[in-house]
């Protein structure tokens, strides 16, 4: 609510209501910059706001970030360990074959 210096009461300090408090200045050029001044701390404020929300989305991506890398990670040290598994099994496979072979030439 904002209350003009013709709606203020005559007297010694003009009454200028900003964001429902009282500011007393005088004269028309002190009511326009106690409005300029409380316009200046909004943009200011909304300023701070954009950059706070911003850091706030790089903090929730990077806890996001960290998991799917995690994953990926595990993923392909996952895929590794079949290949060895797999490596393994086919040299105990063929280790037992020989013996076997080994076995009927005796």
């Amino acid at each position: 609510m904002q209350v003009l210096a013709a709606d203020a009461p005559s007297g010694s300090g003009e009454l200028l209501i900003m964001n429902d408090l009282p500011v007393y200045k005088r004269g028309r050029n002190k009511i326009q910059e106690a409005i300029e001044e409380a316009e200046q701390k909004k943009r200011k404020n909304k300023i701070k706001n954009r950059i706070s929300a911003a850091k706030s989305r790089a903090r929730s991506q990077e806890h996001t970030r960290f998991p799917e890398e995690k994953v990926e990670q595990l993923r392909n040290e996952n895929a590794l360990l079949k290949k060895l598994l797999s490596l393994e099994a086919a040299a105990a496979e063929r280790l037992l074959e020989k013996r076997q072979i080994l076995k009927l030439k005796s």
